[in-house]
């Protein structure tokens, strides 16, 4: 069984989309969870500023975990 090959591009596509869809997370957990927790609420521009941040380091990890695994035959079935 040959490996399927994938564009690099795919990848950063995929992660940036993820980034995205996780970014918009933390920023709601950042700005409308702390009043539940009975904690000073973050002011926006630093909720801002900390997605920012925590978006770019978790990007790098992500795309370089999402080239490990591709490059991983873990879990790969191969025909007999």
């Amino acid at each position: 069984m040959n490996k399927v090959k994938i564009n690099r591009k795919r990848h950063i596509l995929k992660s940036i989309t993820w980034n995205l869809l996780a970014m918009t997370t933390t920023y709601f957990v950042l700005t409308m969870l702390p009043p539940y927790l009975d904690i000073p609420p973050i002011s926006k521009d630093m909720a801002l500023s900390l997605v920012v941040l925590d978006r770019v380091v978790k990007l790098l990890f992500y795309y370089f975990h999402e080239r490990v695994w591709f490059s991983s035959n873990y879990g790969v079935i191969k025909d007999k």
